[in-house]
Formats: structure tokens, C-alpha cells, sequence
């Protein structure tokens, strides 16, 4: 893993290789490609690394075997040349574990200069389509931005929703106003 100031500086200087909107958002996406494709589900590996992002990140192979194992990924990921060299250069530096590090940060800048914000808001039951487009509305007039909108269901909150909208936190779940109310009888 990388620290984070120097995931966001390398996501600064990928976002200075796009020249327009179009190459920006392809490159997120063979980021946000790549980091799926790292990613292995293998409940007998705890910790949750991928044994992808260890095999290319382990010195005792040899640098020209991981270039080959890395250039056949982004192959199968669709990367155009300038993704290949940023990789090509990850890579060499040893940053290639801070892969997923860098794509959030990337992500978080590409979604900045696009005018987008991220918003997730988790309810007991699923909601219907016309309930997520009214909540969209109400993001996107309220924050000014495009809003990628992400739903979940959380059961726990009996009722009600809570949204998270970049870095603010809307809590409006009957859960936390009982809360509220058993925390004022206490009182």
C-alpha cells in the first residue's frame, strides 16, 4: 500500500495526461477495470489483498515477468498507450499495490472537473424507481452537481433513509430519531 498524498499525487498527474472530458472519463474506467480484475473473492485470503496485485508487487520475480503479467491485463482491459506506460511506470516505482488508492482519488478529481458528486442512500426496502429519480432531484438541486446515485438496503434502519453525499451525512431513518427519543427520556 501507498499513503494517501502520494495515491492522490499520482491520480493528479493521470488527470494531467487527459487532454479533454472523454479521455479523462476512458481513463477511469481502465482504472476502475483494472482494480476489478485485481480483485479476487478468495475467503481463504483474510486480508482481503488480491493475489494478483501481490504477484506484481513481489520483487522476487523478476521485472520483466510482472511488465508481462501487467501488459497482458491491461490488454484484456481495453488500455490505450498512455494507461500502458502509467501502469508501466506504478509498476517500476513499486506503487502497484496502491492501485485501488489511486483510482479512488482519480476518481474523486475526474468527478470534480465533471461537475458529478457520488451520493449513496441506504433505506430498509428497496426503492421503487420513481422514489430513487425524486431523491436524485432533490441531490442534484441541492448540491448544484450531477449526482451518481447509488441505493442500498439496510434493514436495520426500520424505516426512513440515510444519505451520504460526498462528504456529508443526511440521517433521516426512524432508528436514529428513536434514538434520538430513548436519549431524551434518559435525559
Amino acid at each position: 500500500m501507498i499513503n494517501g498524498s502520494l495515491a492522490k499525487r499520482y491520480a493528479r498527474a493521470l488527470m494531467s495526461l487527459a487532454p479533454n472530458a472523454a479521455t479523462r472519463d476512458r481513463y477511469l474506467a481502465t482504472l476502475g477495470d483494472f482494480t476489478t480484475a485485481c480483485k479476487t473473492h478468495d475467503d481463504a485470503d483474510p486480508s482481503g489483498e488480491s493475489d494478483l496485485i501481490n504477484v506484481l508487487d513481489a520483487g522476487h520475480h523478476t521485472l520483466a515477468n510482472r511488465r508481462a503479467i501487467l501488459h497482458a491485463v491491461l490488454r484484456k482491459v481495453g488500455a490505450d498507450p498512455n494507461m500502458v506506460k502509467f501502469f508501466d511506470l506504478v509498476l517500476e516505482r513499486g506503487r502497484i499495490s496502491g492501485t485501488e488508492q489511486i483510482f479512488l482519488h482519480y476518481r474523486d478529481l475526474a468527478d470534480e472537473a465533471a461537475g458529478r458528486i457520488r451520493a449513496t442512500v441506504k433505506t430498509a426496502s428497496a426503492l421503487d424507481p420513481s422514489s430513487t429519480t425524486r431523491i436524485k432531484g432533490a441531490l442534484e438541486q441541492a448540491t448544484g452537481k450531477t449526482v451518481l446515485l447509488e441505493t442500498k438496503v439496510d434493514p436495520e434502519l426500520i424505516g426512513g433513509l440515510v444519505a451520504h453525499v460526498g462528504s456529508y451525512t443526511l440521517d433521516r431513518s426512524v432508528r436514529t430519531s428513536l434514538d434520538k427519543l430513548r436519549s431524551s427520556l434518559r435525559s
